[in-house]
């Protein structure tokens, strides 16, 4: 099977040609941060075609980031490497804060000042968001949780690494990444994770019930 080529647009707005050079018209634009499935390159290298809105048009490289390729079926999601480093990395006690959490909940920009002072802020799914982005990928950038649920492609058939989302009682929920499953749980490498002997929340390998699942993501 192919394998798609991506690219994140990193202009704040970059036109879409109906040819590929600038003297010909804007049939479009895209947005910073859009992702982008190239469909080929100009024959000088320096564009790709796309399809948007039904209709081809190419966008000029200058202005993109090519992204990791992910092959269908793989088990390297190049965010579990990251993630597993980062194990053990837990919330303070008291009036002290962890500042790789705070790292963490800048991943989320719909958090405000105070709450990404504080590593009492939930932030389970800002270490999602924090280690796709380092893995190339755009996240949902959303504190929520349940924002996952909208990215990327749903997919019924779960592997390793990839990103699985529960719920969780008073309409929140909880988002990490999948590593299997024992009887009627889940195990998960998340942040934001209560140890037992520590009593910190932090980044380890928990079990949670299936019957709290709500889905399972994969890159598009």
């Amino acid at each position: 099977m192919a394998i798609e080529t991506r690219y994140r647009v990193l202009a704040s707005a970059l036109n879409i040609r109906k040819a590929p050079n600038t003297s010909t018209a804007a049939v479009g634009y895209v947005r910073r941060d859009d992702v982008l499935v190239s469909l080929g390159d100009s024959d000088d290298g320096l564009w790709i075609m796309i399809m948007r809105d039904g209709f081809p048009g190419w966008v000029s490289k200058k202005y993109l980031e090519r992204l990791p390729n992910f092959p269908e079926g793989s088990e390297d999601f190049g965010w579990m490497a990251i993630a597993t480093r980062e194990r053990g990395v837990s919330g303070q006690p008291g009036p002290a804060n962890n500042l790789r959490v705070l790292e963490y909940l800048r991943s989320a920009r719909n958090l405000g000042t105070l709450a990404t002072s504080r590593d009492e802020t939930s932030w389970c799914s800002a270490f999602v968001n924090w280690c796709v982005e380092r893995a190339g990928y755009v996240g949902t950038r959303s504190a929520l949780a349940l924002s996952w649920l909208e990215w990327g492609r749903p997919t019924r058939t779960p592997r390793t690494g990839c990103i699985v989302i529960f719920s969780r009682t008073g309409g929140f929920g909880h988002v990490g990444f999948y590593l299997g499953e024992i009887e009627n749980d889940v195990l998960v490498l998340g942040g934001n994770q209560h140890n037992p002997e520590t009593n910190r929340y932090e980044v380890n390998v928990r079990r949670y019930p299936k019957g709290r699942l709500v889905g399972y993501r994969v890159p598009w």
